[in-house]
């Protein structure tokens, strides 16, 4: 298992985040619907602000917490690539939560996994306060996505 701070983690979900964001951005400029393109361009303003949410919280947290030395496993997806040469121009609201619910599920295990295995609890702390936020963050897609199908 690799090695690494736990602000060098937070620093590569905002990346994750902003990759993200561009991903949504190519999809929204090649899908066809109007709901599709509404809900991918409330999914690129999402990740913008959780990008920035993750600086936010990288500047506020215990900076000698962040310096501690993490294990992590390699599976964690923090670093998975967005192809948008995958999905057809003529994709649903449906199709888009999905993408949407799965990036956040990502997310959601990988900072509940590095959790589960932090060795201080300000650690553990700083990853449970992560998890806790994209949990929220995965309701909310969830509920905008079912409310602009519904228009």
């Amino acid at each position: 298992m690799p090695y690494g701070q736990a602000k060098g983690i937070i620093e590569s979900g905002q990346a994750f985040h902003q990759r993200a964001s561009t991903f949504y951005q190519q999809l929204a400029d090649k899908a066809e619907g109007v709901r599709v393109k509404m809900l991918l361009d409330y999914l690129v303003r999402h990740e913008a602000h959780l990008e920035r949410a993750l600086a936010n919280f990288n500047e506020e947290t215990r900076l000698r917490a962040l310096d501690a030395w993490y294990q992590y496993a390699q599976e964690q997806c923090l670093l998975q690539p967005f192809d948008v040469n995958q999905y057809p121009e003529n994709m649903t609201v449906k199709d888009v939560m999905d993408i949407g619910l799965n990036i956040d599920s990502c997310l959601i295990a990988s900072y509940k996994g590095m959790a589960e295995a932090a060795t201080s609890a300000d650690v553990r702390e700083i990853f449970e306060s992560l998890l806790l936020m994209e949990e929220q963050q995965k309701h909310k897609l969830a509920r905008i996505a079912l409310e602009i199908e519904e228009m």
